[in-house]
């Protein structure tokens, strides 16, 4: 009866027993109950052909088993081998007769024969944007893609050379779909393509004259405060707060002390309903103008710029775009970003850190970047000459510029004069009042004294001996450890001096008279 099929618990029911009387039986029989079933419902029987590329049981089942004894629905892993290619793999029966799941290799070439057959669904990169032309060096991913055979709308990583020799990696499609660029050429830059299309927009609806990137000196400094817009006809200042930007708390405090810096200027500050207000306490609310929408969009900001500019003074006329001169209005804005970007940075760690930026000799790998190329903090690593000593290293510009780096061996000396210098009530002179008088000059140092010299300075100094008068160079380490020593030629006169006299017994001078 198990080999036709049924189950145990099935038999018992036939018999009024119970499955485990049953299998109980059949091991006192010596019977298999899973292989008499498998006879009945077995992989040979159910699926012949996956049963012709089994190979062998790797575990899960016990070793030596066949089709015939295995069961369509078992969780044993087998080997198989494909009757096409040939290839082997492990996969449970499970997975081959619930699944279907067949060779990993076959279905990899049947997927890149479809994928041949179908085409790519977006154009080229070359196609797409040609500027990507000169700036595409290789596709990591796929090697064999070049610019003309890559998708601007695939995932593939591809590595990018602006033209001031940076590189950077990202996708194909992040390039085309969201127009990025070089990060460290932006970097150096104060403004941003949003920037441009606010001001193309405004000015091409109210006829006024929209600056970027303004600039207006501090009061609390020697510094400018930058400003994303200026409308020159009014005088206007706007800053635009975009969330990705100025949601941080560091950033909604850098913004609320420029906020009350320009407090009675004509500044406003726009920002999108999700930041909120900036904490004024309603002192500064109306240097504050909040819109709704996604602050993604350049429309929604030149809408509430439009806003400001009707609270503050009322243009003489507002147009309202259409279609084909709103995509002028934003190709213009992107041919000034671009203009800007290929342009000299007005950023610069020539014009940041001149005193750096005269210390530099190559960029390691990019000879053809100069002071002017990077940005004052990037990671570039360069090549830098030490004024003073002319000794030659390599280090990021960042670490010059943020950390303060400087040259090895000179800092190397810095650390160590600073390390020789004495605590306060700590040096030599601390120590010996009485012999700075005879200290003439530290000839290791000049200019230092003995209030900045250890007691255990190593420094070849020169004194006045307190014997006969004459100098001498020692250590103050010497004097130290022997304050009423002299120079060497008083020290010797002064030994015969206060010798003791010879023993008589040793053919001295007269016998001791206590012996």
């Amino acid at each position: 009866m198990l080999s036709s099929g049924l189950t145990p618990d099935e038999v018992g029911l036939l018999f009024d027993r119970t499955g485990s009387l049953v299998r109980l039986t059949a091991r006192r029989w010596g019977l298999d109950c899973r292989a008499l079933r498998a006879r009945a419902l077995g992989l040979a029987v159910t699926h012949p052909h996956i049963a012709a590329e089994f190979v062998q049981v790797i575990e899960g089942a016990p070793p030596g088993s066949r089709p015939e004894d295995l069961l369509s629905g078992s969780g044993a892993r087998c080997r198989w081998r494909c009757d096409d290619c040939s290839s082997e793999w492990l996969a449970s029966v499970v997975s081959r007769t619930k699944r279907g799941s067949g060779c990993p290799s076959c279905a990899r070439r049947r997927g890149a024969e479809l994928a041949r057959g179908r085409g790519a669904r977006t154009p080229p990169l070359s196609a797409a944007d040609p500027g990507l032309v000169a700036e595409f060096v290789v596709n990591l991913s796929r090697p064999d893609r070049d610019v003309t055979t890559t998708p601007s709308g695939s995932h593939d990583r591809v590595l990018w050379r602006c033209a001031r020799g940076h590189d950077w990696e990202t996708e194909a499609r992040q390039r085309i779909k969201h127009a990025t660029q070089c990060p460290a050429c932006l970097s150096g830059l104060w403004t941003s393509r949003l920037e441009f299309q606010v001001a193309e927009l405004v000015a091409a609806s109210t006829r006024l004259t929209i600056s970027v990137g303004a600039r207006t000196p501090r009061s609390d400094r020697e510094a400018d405060d930058h400003l994303d817009l200026l409308v020159e006809e009014l005088g206007l200042l706007i800053d635009l707060d975009p969330a990705r930007w100025h949601s941080a708390a560091e950033s909604r405090a850098r913004d609320f002390r420029k906020l009350q810096r320009l407090a009675g200027r004509p500044y406003v500050r726009i920002r999108p309903t999700s930041l909120g207000r900036l904490p004024d306490g309603g002192a500064l609310r109306g240097q504050q103008l909040l819109f709704d929408g996604c602050d993604a969009e350049p429309e929604n900001w030149a809408r509430a710029v439009i806003s400001a500019l009707l609270a503050l003074a009322p243009p003489t006329s507002i147009e309202q775009l259409t279609q084909a001169t709103r995509a002028a209005a934003l190709a213009r804005a992107d041919q000034r970003w671009r203009g800007l970007r290929a342009g000299q940075l007005r950023r610069s760690l020539a014009t940041e850190h001149p005193v750096v930026a005269s210390q530099f000799v190559e960029a390691v790998g990019r000879p053809t970047l100069t002071p002017a190329d990077l940005t004052p903090a990037g990671d570039d690593r360069v090549l830098w000459q030490c004024p003073d000593c002319g000794h030659r290293w390599e280090a990021r510009v960042a670490n010059r510029t943020g950390l303060g780096t400087g040259c090895p061996p000179c800092s190397y000396r810095r650390g160590a004069s600073r390390a020789a210098l004495p605590r306060a009530g700590g040096s030599f002179a601390h120590a010996h009042p009485e012999l700075v008088a005879s200290f003439i000059a530290d000839d290791t140092n000049p200019g230092r004294t003995l209030d900045q010299l250890k007691p255990n300075s190593l420094d070849r100094c020169r004194w006045a001996c307190p014997h006969c008068g004459q100098a001498w160079t020692t250590t103050p380490h010497n004097r130290h450890r022997n304050p009423m020593g002299g120079c060497g030629s008083c020290s010797r006169r002064r030994a015969v001096t206060t010798r003791p006299p010879r023993r008589p017994e040793l053919g001295g001078g007269p016998a001791n008279p206590a012996r």
